[in-house]
């Protein structure tokens, strides 16, 4: 722990931030939203609905979200209707994210109870971004903790951004996604600890000052560095 942190002590949760607003996924929906036609609400609505299916891609996640955002400009997306049959269509003539189509058009198909729930509470779900990951999860039938759960949460934090042009910051006890970054970096760093990989990560969030999910940025941009540092 104390080998990671010293690495990672000159890090702000302004730099964090500044790490995530260069990440090409904020800056796809960023264009997108200069660009788009249908209204702030779908533009949200868009941006979950994608995260929950942004899994097993065939390609990068950036190039994914590109491909998305230029896909969506063209589309004026105003009913729940509008959001599967744009899915449908692009989905199968996707290059990043062609694999399990039907599986994740029927995830897209329990978000329609969900629908005029988000239309209506918008900048209530980016003031309080835990409720939004606990509506996720209910709706979703999945764990708050799940990835796809948090990555939603993540996106729409990047588009609420562009919509309501202030930062709300991540909720401290948003927990960051496990994945193989963070388990190689656990593996180098944290093993020896006798911390559980969850812990690890809450304690250094704590002692970085860095919410969790800010913290992945960090982590992500320093990732190979990080791995190679002897």
């Amino acid at each position: 722990m104390q080998i990671l942190y010293n690495k990672l002590k000159k890090y702000s949760l302004d730099d964090a931030v500044d790490f995530e607003q260069s990440d090409r996924q904020f800056l796809a929906m960023k264009n997108l939203y200069e660009n788009k036609l249908c209204d702030d609400e779908h533009y949200l609505f868009m941006t979950i609905t994608n995260a929950l299916i942004c899994y097993q891609l065939s390609g990068k996640g950036e190039d994914y979200w590109e491909e998305f955002s230029e896909a969506l400009k063209s589309k004026n997306i105003s009913s729940f209707i509008d959001v599967k049959d744009f899915f449908e269509n692009f989905l199968v003539v996707s290059k990043n994210n062609k694999r399990l189509v039907n599986v994740k058009l029927g995830r897209i198909e329990k978000l329609e109870r969900f629908y005029i729930e988000f239309l209506q509470n918008t900048e209530v779900y980016y003031k309080d971004m835990n409720k939004l990951a606990h509506d996720l999860a209910s709706v979703m039938n999945q764990k708050v903790e799940a990835k796809t759960i948090i990555f939603a949460v993540k996106m729409f934090s990047y588009s609420s951004r562009n919509v309501f042009d202030y930062l709300e910051y991540f909720p401290v006890n948003l927990m960051i996604p496990i994945d193989s970054r963070l388990e190689n970096l656990y593996k180098k760093y944290g093993n020896k600890s006798k911390k559980e990989i969850r812990e690890f990560y809450i304690d250094l969030s704590k002692k970085l000052n860095i919410p969790l999910l800010h913290l992945d940025a960090v982590l992500w941009v320093n990732y190979d560095d990080l791995m190679n540092e002897k």
